[in-house]
């Protein structure tokens, strides 16, 4: 059994009409000086799990840890290693649950990154992560697979889904040697057990419009809500100045074009979550910056990501704050976690929480 060793941190949580923000993990010069792509959800017992990927201050390889917080994220557990090979770089973690199961996916690449081979490694739990499995892999049929760090979801007819992306020189034995140089491509995984995935879908757009040479080509990162009606929404990075967009009416099978959707930002993924509380609402959490990862905002939409409401300021420290993840809590608070680079390199993994009413500027 796990021991949940909570901690506070020196600061504590910093609050402002309606926003609190605090740290799940905070760098420091020893194991967790780099910590990196967070990603949260709500398990079946109502703790919340985090998981991010993490480098030592002397370096060595990335591994993936798990923290959990029983009081609504103010709060976080000692982190706990989930996915660990020496000799590779694990990262890049997202979630999956479904009642008081929970899996976690990690991307896998050697060392250095030679950008021609990534491997998806999975670890299950069936007692909301009190227990873990080991490590075994995920048979994806691409090549170098990055981009499934949004969360997976259960669709309302019981599969999983979850976001993926490849590179394309890859898929023709060739290697990028930056990410700038990269083109790729997303689809989506289907899945009913977990374990065994299918991919569909082939979502691709030519970034005629780069903002910077450094920033990718094509489309990567999906990220994923199921709306009311049951159509399926993605949002992509792309490296121009707006996030595209695509949808399927066939629970992901096929999917319109992709376009230019209606958020203002650049190479950097979106967290995207369904309001358990108003079904017929989404929100989306973002950098709106076309040019800089921050600020870090969140926006409400009733019309299924068509329109959103002002931009609400998560965190704007003038440094990247990049990564969300988000989920909520059974009173309807919003949780969102996102990564925080420092002066000195390295980096925090922060929370924010925030309620619906903070996102359309009510007061009381």
């Amino acid at each position: 059994m796990l021991q949940l060793l909570f901690f506070l941190f020196l600061a504590g949580p910093a609050s402002a009409a309606g926003l609190e923000t605090g740290a799940v993990i905070k760098s420091d010069g020893g194991a967790f000086f780099r910590n990196t792509i967070p990603q949260v959800a709500r398990m079946g017992d109502g703790r919340l799990l985090a998981v991010f990927g993490s480098v030592a201050k002397t370096g060595g390889n990335g591994r993936v840890y798990g923290a959990f917080s029983s009081d609504g994220a103010r709060t976080w557990s000692q982190p706990r290693l989930l996915i660990d090979d020496p000799q590779m770089d694990d990262g890049d973690p997202n979630i999956l649950v479904d009642g008081n199961t929970v899996w976690v996916y990690a991307t896998r690449t050697r060392i250095p990154n030679d950008i021609r081979k990534a491997w998806t490694t999975m670890v299950k739990s069936a007692d909301n992560g009190n227990s873990w499995s080991q490590p075994k892999e995920i048979f994806i049929p691409r090549q170098y697979t990055p981009g499934k760090q949004h969360n997976g979801i259960r669709l309302r007819d019981g599969t999983y889904a979850m976001g993926i992306s490849w590179d394309l020189w890859a898929e023709k034995g060739m290697a990028a040697r930056t990410e700038g140089e990269m083109n790729l491509a997303s689809g989506l995984l289907l899945s009913t057990d977990g374990e065994h995935w299918t991919l569909h879908g082939n979502l691709y757009a030519q970034s005629d419009d780069k903002v910077r040479p450094g920033f990718t080509n094509g489309l990567c990162e999906p990220s994923l809500v199921q709306l009311s009606d049951g159509e399926i929404l993605v949002f992509l990075r792309s490296g121009g100045p707006h996030h595209y967009e695509a949808r399927s009416r066939d629970g992901g099978h096929t999917w319109t074009s992709p376009v230019p959707g209606s958020l203002t930002g650049s190479n950097t993924p979106t967290a995207l979550w369904r309001n358990e509380k108003k079904p017929d609402e989404i929100v989306a959490v973002w950098n709106s910056n076309p040019l800089n990862r921050w600020p870090l905002v969140a926006a409400l939409s009733s019309n299924g990501g068509r329109s959103w409401t002002a931009p609400r300021i998560l965190a704007n420290p003038g440094r990247q704050v990049s990564y969300p993840g988000l989920t909520q809590l059974p009173d309807g608070v919003l949780v969102a976690v996102w990564q925080e680079s420092l002066e000195n390199g390295g980096r925090d993994i922060r929370y924010g929480r925030f309620t619906r009413e903070w996102l359309l500027g009510i007061t009381d």
